[in-house]
């Protein structure tokens, strides 16, 4: 059964779907750069001196298509370098009927608008990543909805997909419009228009939270001169005014420069902070805010990151129904299957590893596998093939390596990876080859 998340409202037809953890470099109507301080000088330097194109002529649709650059969406290309000879080479190799003209650098919202009066649906980039715009959606309000996997499988708990209903009736076609750029793990169904009114670390109340958490939290909280309440795992204060907060950073960066191990964050009471407060105490993991005069709702992915397809579900008659967001893509299992077998499953596991191999970049030749009696132990016993007796007795030699390291090394070991204790393989000419223990 769909689960409701929150709703949303599109007064000017045009839905974005953003990881609002971004937001931060999201310009909306002002000119897209990147301010002081959020990047490193020459990252900086870099990106505001970029510009944006066109590419015109009788053929510009065809050569737009052609031409294979990720800044290049529909007929426009953005944040190039600013003699246009990337994109102007990469026309002109298309042998078609079209140029390429510098435009006036275009805010973010300027690329939705200018994207969507093409197609009706487009990915939209912004400073390195990208967002999904939609137009053609009613205004509303209108329900975000979502549906989990499977109850009894692995990902149970996990959202299959979220999405925007926008009219009831019969999907008989499904169109995709991208792939939206996860790094936050969390994305916001919007108005396009209204997000310009989107505050980012400009609290409507003045006020700020400060929290910490890590090894040392326990420490930190005996010393600071008010004790700060706890919650899932952290510390904080809550509700401070700017001359507060500025003192309590003061001291827990004293405490941090003085040796003890922790993290903090400044929270400032801005959108972020608000939506984010909503999907925290949520059972399904969502908010809902008002902002610039529409309801916006964000939610968790509970993939983590990642880029995930967005579509356009329609009716026979090609009336909108529905815009889908696919988080339990068969892609994404895949990428979640292989994560956590690299990272919590077996091949996090560790190998004993001779350091011909692990030191001294010498191929592997020979390894077997025998009973482990530990928890974190593959079992498997990986040698350059040319130690001798002595060389492999001392402990010295031997160097402990999770099996996803030696995966760096030679990828063709994986599959030997499954094979049960006792088994041993022998580089050959054509491969790993199964031998007898020895």
């Amino acid at each position: 059964m769909p689960e409701l998340l929150g709703t949303a409202s599109f007064p000017s037809g045009d839905l974005l779907l953003i990881d609002f953890g971004l937001l931060r470099t999201w310009s909306g109507d002002r000119p897209p750069l990147v301010r002081e301080g959020h990047a490193p000088q020459h990252v900086v330097e870099r990106a505001n001196a970029a510009a944006d194109f066109e590419i015109v002529g009788p053929q510009a649709a065809e050569a737009a298509r052609a031409v294979n650059l990720a800044a290049v969406k529909g007929r426009y290309g953005f944040d190039l370098p600013a003699d246009g000879e990337l994109l102007t080479s990469a026309v002109a190799r298309t042998g078609v009927d079209a140029s390429v003209r510098r435009v006036e650098r275009m805010p973010h919202l300027a690329r939705v608008r200018a994207l969507l009066d093409d197609e009706p649906s487009a990915e939209v980039p912004f400073h390195g990543a990208w967002a999904v715009a939609v137009r053609g959606v009613p205004g509303g309000p209108l329900r975000v909805l979502g549906e989990r996997m499977d109850p009894d499988g692995p990902d149970r708990g996990r959202w299959r997909s979220v999405w925007v209903g926008c009219a009831d009736g019969v999907v008989a076609e499904s169109v995709e419009c991208g792939y939206v750029l996860v790094d936050e793990a969390r994305l916001l169904f919007a108005d396009a228009t209204a997000l310009t009114a989107w505050r980012t670390d400009d609290p409507a109340d003045g006020l700020f939270d400060l929290a910490f958490w890590g090894r040392d939290a326990d420490e930190v909280a005996a010393r600071v001169p008010v004790a700060p309440s706890t919650a899932d795992d952290e510390r904080r204060w809550t509700d401070l005014s700017s001359e507060e907060v500025r003192a309590r950073h003061e001291e827990l960066e004293a405490l941090r420069d003085g040796g003890l191990t922790f993290a903090f964050d400044l929270r400032p009471h801005d959108d972020h902070f608000q939506v984010l407060r909503r999907m925290r105490s949520s059972p399904a993991g969502s908010g809902t805010v008002e902002v610039g005069g529409a309801p916006m709702t964000g939610w968790f992915t509970t993939w983590g990151d990642g880029a995930f397809p967005v579509y356009r579900d329609l009716a026979a008659d090609g009336t909108l129904l529905r815009v889908r967001v696919e988080l339990g893509a068969p892609e994404i299992v895949v990428r979640q299957r292989r994560f956590e077998r690299l990272w919590f499953g077996d091949l996090a596991k560790m190998a004993i590893v001779s350091a011909r191999v692990a030191q001294d970049g010498e191929p592997v030749r020979w390894l077997y596998r025998e009973h482990a009696e530990r928890e974190q132990d593959s079992g498997w016993r990986v040698f350059a093939g040319d130690e001798s007796q002595e060389y492999a007795d001392d402990s010295r030699n031997a160097v402990l390596m999770p099996l996803r390291e030696l995966l760096r090394l030679d990828g063709e070991l994986e599959s030997l990876f499954d094979e049960p204790h006792g088994a041993a393989f022998e580089r050959a000419e054509t491969g790993f080859v199964p031998v007898p223990r020895v």
